[in-house]
């Protein structure tokens, strides 16, 4: 994908997640973040970071993609701080954080050592993962694409069970939420543009009519609604 395609499919797909907005309540309902630090690692496109840092002394936006760049020059925010490197480059400061957010990661074990070297003892950390079976992430199993996420999700449950024997458990929670679309029309490009975007999947007639009849089964209300299931936990040092 282009950089502005990159960066409309990626804001499009937050757009739609999440309305009710349960991942930022449950953080602000068991985290104290008036006035604290936040390192947000691999902040997208700042869907934790923007609103988080109404509360916040300052929010680092950690993201090493380049395209980011653009999309945080045009929403810059006094309090908010992108930063354009990698979590290793980063730490070198060995600056410490109040409160680190790990979401919806790519999974590098790595990450468990670094995440360790920005806390103190009274550091949150907050890891947030998706389930394997819900609604939007069954979907590109559906278009039958061919492509084996088997190694993905046995890499994910060893990084969870990994950051439960490294790190204390605080609070654990399953959320349910969900993407809703106004339109069978937009659930079709918006969800089309993540398959892309995440997974690379090169559509052709045959995989669109197949993602059209996964839409069609989600409508309700007019709305096109995919539920989402999340793994949440706040963590501290041991």
């Amino acid at each position: 994908m282009k950089p502005k395609e990159f960066l409309k499919a990626f804001v499009e797909d937050c757009k739609y997640y999440d309305l009710e907005k349960k991942e930022i309540k449950t953080i602000l309902n068991n985290i104290n973040i008036k006035g604290k630090t936040i390192l947000d690692i691999g902040t997208g496109v700042g869907r934790l970071s923007f609103p988080l840092s109404e509360y916040a002394k300052e929010v680092i936006a950690l993201d090493s993609d380049k395209r980011l760049k653009d999309y945080f020059k045009e929403h810059r925010k006094r309090n908010i701080k992108f930063v354009n490197q990698s979590l290793e480059k980063f730490l070198r400061k060995k600056k410490k954080f109040d409160v680190i957010l790990l979401a919806w990661p790519t999974i590098n074990f790595k990450f468990i050592k670094l995440v360790k070297k920005a806390m103190n003892r009274n550091t949150k950390f907050v890891f947030i993962t998706c389930y394997n079976n819900s609604d939007f992430e069954t979907i590109i199993g559906k278009l039958d694409t061919k492509k084996d996420f088997d190694k993905d999700i046995e890499n994910k449950s060893k990084f969870i069970e990994n950051l439960l024997k490294k790190f204390k458990v605080i609070v654990e929670k399953k959320i349910n939420t969900n993407y809703i679309y106004p339109n069978e029309k937009i659930a079709f490009r918006a969800i089309k543009n993540a398959m892309i975007l995440w997974f690379n999947i090169k559509f052709n007639k045959r995989l669109e009519k197949k993602l059209i009849k996964i839409i069609k089964k989600h409508k309700k209300s007019n709305k096109i609604i995919f539920g989402e299931k999340i793994y949440f936990y706040i963590l501290t040092l041991k």
